[in-house]
């Protein structure tokens, strides 16, 4: 079990066994997964179990710099490479000599740089921006990202060498709707930290926990941490119960993200809530909580929302559209919220045979 891992899920058991395996080697793993499941998490607890865990553990967040800056931030720069270079500088790679380094959103790199990447990554070697002597680095690569790699390299969006040779070892991270049994352990855990950072003495009712497992969070775990903060900041006693949820008083905006709404549609939401004098938390849930799924928010007690009680799995959700669309998968795709590419891939991931009717 790993430090900090709280789940007793399957899907993150067996996350949790491949990593505890993967770890032991200096084999380049690959982090797949939405935004917010925690991929730098198991980044740092693969380099914290590997032989390398006394070295220094480095990220880079691929998508936050320009490809100019990205450069000289992986690879160093040498004094008077560039406007501004008034010293040397060593780069992550270099400060990762001997331990791991991360690069997040590596899907997000252009295609020139990709090049560049694949030649470090192949020798072993680098020269800073600007110089001419070769230096050699010794790195375990950890990359992460929520891209459909194999889509962009379909595309030609993204190298299909470069996608081998990161993606060895790829771990799928399991969204928060598919391990609903965690939702309370997290909840607890992350109210916990709220109360140490706050010297607060909160807890949550059983009805509340009740409240938080009824929803998707799309967001994941950075969603339930937002949840969890709010209303443990807005709570009227020390025990939060389910009238203190935001979504329980029509005042939480986020699943105006999860229903597809364009910036005009939501902007008016929040002008509306604004009149009646309720404080925008986060979405519109009705009284009762909402189910979000991966695409758009309902109300569970609708009929045409897509599996809240039942929590039906990612496959089940998309062969009851392609049901209810009579096998077209354009007009299954408009139910789900995607692109007629995007269900295609995802049949084929799915391996689901399409009908002829």
């Amino acid at each position: 079990k790993l430090e900090g891992v709280s789940g007793e899920s399957p899907a993150l058991k067996q996350v949790v066994e491949t990593v505890s395996v993967v770890a032991r080697t200096n084999t380049t793993v690959l982090l797949r997964g939405e935004s917010g499941t925690g991929k730098e998490f198991f980044a740092q607890a693969i380099h914290e179990l590997s032989p390398r865990r006394k070295k220094s553990f480095v990220k880079l967040n691929c998508a936050a710099l320009p490809e100019s800056v990205l450069e000289s931030e992986l690879f160093g720069h040498e004094k008077g490479a560039f406007t501004g270079a008034i010293a040397q500088r060593a780069g992550r790679f270099e400060l990762a000599n001997g331990g791991t380094l991360l690069l997040d959103e590596i899907g997000e790199i252009s295609p020139a740089f990709q090049a560049k990447l694949l030649r470090v990554l192949q020798e072993g070697e680098l020269e800073r921006v600007g110089g001419t002597k070769t230096l050699e680095v010794d790195v375990r690569l950890i990359c992460a990202t929520n891209k459909n790699l194999e889509m962009a390299v379909a595309n030609g969006e993204f190298r299909a060498d470069l996608y081998y040779r990161i993606s060895v070892v790829p771990i799928v991270l399991p969204p928060l709707r598919e391990r609903p049994g965690d939702i309370p352990r997290l909840a607890k855990v992350l109210l916990n930290r709220f109360n140490k950072e706050n010297h607060s003495e909160l807890a949550f009712a059983p009805s509340a926990l009740d409240v938080m497992s009824q929803c998707y969070f799309p967001g994941n775990v950075r969603e339930l941490e937002n949840c969890v903060r709010r209303t443990a900041t807005l709570a009227r006693s020390r025990t939060i119960v389910p009238s203190d949820f935001a979504c329980k008083n029509s005042q939480c905006l986020s699943s105006l993200l999860w229903k597809g709404i364009d910036g005009s549609h939501g902007g008016n939401a929040i002008d509306e809530l604004a009149k009646n004098n309720v404080m925008p938390a986060a979405s519109p849930h009705s009284a009762r909580c909402i189910g979000v799924s991966p695409v758009k928010a309902c109300d569970p007690n609708d009929p045409g929302c897509p599996a809240m009680g039942s929590r039906l799995t990612e496959r089940d959700r998309l062969i009851d559209a392609m049901e209810k669309a009579g096998w077209v998968q354009a007009k299954a795709a408009r139910i789900l919220g995607l692109t007629p590419r995007q269900v295609g891939y995802a049949l084929r991931r799915h391996r689901i045979e399409v009908k002829k009717l």
